[in-house]
């Protein structure tokens, strides 16, 4: 027996190497499908994942809601602002303050800081009081109000600036 009768013959050759290469690409679809899927799994997961996240911090707590508002300088959430807090209201309230409550709280609150000059260019003093100028409340989407200086009427600040209109 030669080396040559261990060889296979070429018709025997090309049976071999297609068998290969359609193992390979077999191998190949398996693993693309396989990859695929975890892709498609791990998309999902993150999907999932961060529609709770978002839902879960989405809304500020109660207490939040009831006694906290944030005072902007102009009309425009990127704008300089602040946060107020209503000192005696109680943050770790349960039930909802009724909304006009909280809209002439926030409104007050915001007017006090107006009023003190937080948002004049010079900052706030003792001796002087500001001008106010005329406030409107929008809602966040977290549910606390945000008020804004602005002559436009309420239901239209709250839609260009892409907020909605305090409510329950």
């Amino acid at each position: 027996m030669t080396h040559h009768d261990l060889l296979p013959n070429d018709e025997r050759f090309d049976q071999i190497k297609h068998r290969i290469l359609d193992t390979i690409g077999d191998d190949d679809r398996r693993r693309t499908r396989k990859h695929r899927l975890i892709a498609l799994g791990i998309a999902g997961s993150l999907a999932l994942g961060t529609t709770a996240g978002a839902v879960a911090i989405a809304q500020a707590p109660q207490g939040q809601i009831n006694y906290v508002a944030d005072c902007y300088a102009s009309t425009d959430l990127g704008a300089r602002h602040a946060t107020s807090a209503y000192l005696p209201g109680d943050q770790s309230a349960k039930t909802p303050t009724p909304l006009q409550q909280r809209i002439s709280l926030a409104e007050d609150m915001c007017a006090a800081t107006w009023r003190i000059g937080t948002f004049s260019p010079g900052g706030s003093t003792a001796d002087q009081d500001f001008p106010v100028p005329n406030l409107e409340t929008c809602q966040l989407p977290d549910g606390r109000l945000a008020v804004f200086p602005s002559e436009l009427a309420a239901n239209e600040l709250c839609s260009q600036l892409g907020l909605t209109r305090p409510h329950e």
